[in-house]
């Protein structure tokens, strides 16, 4: 298996830190390849991303930050984002790491690859955890089905100031690295294609979403997956996306489908329940006045009514939202 990790930089003292070569080794069919994207347009040598397997954006190197040159590396991906949509298409598996700015996720790092599609949380508020929840819901895609429910960092300490070149970035970065996080920021909101998988440690929000396209898998996340050295999860996300492929596949359908039959029972409850209404309003049954309206009996029929009303509303209000959530891929 070729895995292709894109990194800042091929030189480990002008990038920052890169984990993806040493928790790969544990793994004999992985053959690791570092890649720069940037090296490569300086040679006017062309990134043949069809030659690989999985290709691994590494954490930041689409975050835009000048001082590596990511600005630029995110004008070459977008010029190229047709060829790494082809390589999904055609089977291949494409992961990206957390693209964050200050710890805080990027938007336009998301957009390049997949426009329109996800929407990370506000900047305004810093959220990392050291574990992330499995989503119950989809607790049978073969991506996470041997996952355990609550997933927790195994990371290996390292200096904190090696994450980054010397001198590279500011004192507020290092302080709010936090090493053992496995996310920091989330996504606020995704199209239906894509299935939450893995959520922050409050169980609020997904740090990881997939989704199939072709033959082939996007596994976009918020994460640190490679520094926080939970060997189970390498395994299912690099690995499983190849090896459970067609399952996968099998799963996403699955799931598109009782989406859409959930949207058109929605659709059919509301066509229903307006039927009811206006055979109701037109037999004049809800403005007859109740026999007897006027002493206890009465009342306490009008009460029952009342009640069975709000009960009624109440069970269609649960039944709405679990159609929605479906549908939502929630």
């Amino acid at each position: 298996m070729k895995i292709a990790i894109i990194v800042d930089d091929l030189d480990p003292a002008r990038r920052r830190k890169c984990f993806w070569e040493e928790k790969l080794r544990s793994w004999p069919e992985a053959h690791v390849e570092l890649v720069s994207l940037l090296a490569k347009m300086e040679e006017r040598r062309f990134f043949n991303i069809y030659a690989y397997d999985v290709v691994i954006f590494n954490w930041c190197v689409l975050d835009g930050a000048l001082m590596f040159a990511s600005d630029r590396v995110q004008a070459i991906v977008e010029f190229y984002d047709d060829h790494f949509a082809q390589f999904v298409r055609k089977g291949g598996i494409i992961i990206m790491e957390n693209q964050p700015k200050r710890w805080r996720p990027v938007q336009r790092a998301y957009d390049i690859l997949t426009p329109g599609q996800i929407r990370v949380m506000s900047r305004d508020t810093y959220s990392f955890g050291s574990s992330v929840l499995r989503n119950a819901r989809l607790k049978e895609h073969p991506l996470i089905s041997s996952l355990p429910t609550v997933i927790h960092s195994a990371y290996l300490p390292v200096p904190a100031d090696t994450w980054f070149p010397p001198d590279s970035t500011s004192t507020k970065s290092i302080e709010e690295l936090n090493p053992t996080k496995m996310y920091s920021g989330a996504f606020a909101s995704w199209s239906s294609d894509w299935l939450p998988l893995l959520y922050t440690s409050d169980g609020e929000h997904p740090v990881m979403l997939v989704k199939t396209e072709g033959l082939g898998l996007w596994v976009v996340t918020t994460m640190y997956l490679a520094s926080s050295n939970v060997h189970d999860l390498i395994e299912a996300t690099v690995f499983g996306g190849l090896r459970h492929i067609v399952s996968v596949r099998a799963f996403h359908a699955k799931q598109r489908r009782r989406a859409w039959m959930n949207g058109v029972a929605a659709v059919l409850l509301v066509l229903v329940l307006t039927g009811v209404t206006f055979a109701l309003l037109r037999s004049g049954l809800p403005m007859t006045t109740i026999p007897y309206g006027d002493t206890w009996v009465g009342n306490v029929a009008v009460s029952v009514m009342i009640a069975l009303l709000v009960s009624g509303l109440t069970f269609l209000r649960q039944v709405f939202k679990r159609m929605w959530r479906t549908i939502r891929n929630y």
